[in-house]
């Protein structure tokens, strides 16, 4: 059995899904992380957006840059560090982040229902794992 070929097809299947769903709202898969992220933070660092999702400081500027235009995000100057952008959502975000923390907790509430807590928890370490094995 090929692990890696069946986490990057269970990846993308899960990124179809939610980029399909986010479609009716005009938005991305990856904005409505991002919204979930941030709208449970109420406000946070772009280096903290970068460590949450793994992702390089380019790849969160442009991604930021795209929300800021689409009205879903603002960044500042942070009051703490002046090297630091602080991301905060606009009102027109906050409005969307019931829905997007709504279809993550079904997402994660229908895995729960398919699967016992035992076989939840060996599934998280595997991954886990799989992650540290590859970093």
């Amino acid at each position: 059995m090929d692990y890696g070929k069946l986490v990057k097809l269970a990846s993308n299947q899960m990124s179809k899904s939610m980029d399909a769903h986010a479609k009716k709202y005009g938005l991305t898969g990856t904005q409505m992380s991002i919204i979930d992220f941030i709208g449970d933070q109420h406000a946070c660092l772009q280096r903290d957006i970068e460590q949450e999702f793994n992702i390089q400081r380019s790849t969160a500027t442009v991604a930021l840059q795209r929300m800021e235009k689409a009205g879903l995000v603002k960044r500042v100057i942070s009051s703490k560090d002046a090297r630091q952008k602080e991301v905060m959502l606009t009102p027109k975000a906050e409005s969307l982040h019931a829905m997007v923390s709504g279809y993550i907790a079904k997402q994660q509430a229908a895995m729960n229902q398919a699967f016992t807590p035992a076989e939840c928890e060996v599934f998280t370490r595997m991954l886990e794992y799989f992650i540290e094995l590859n970093r």
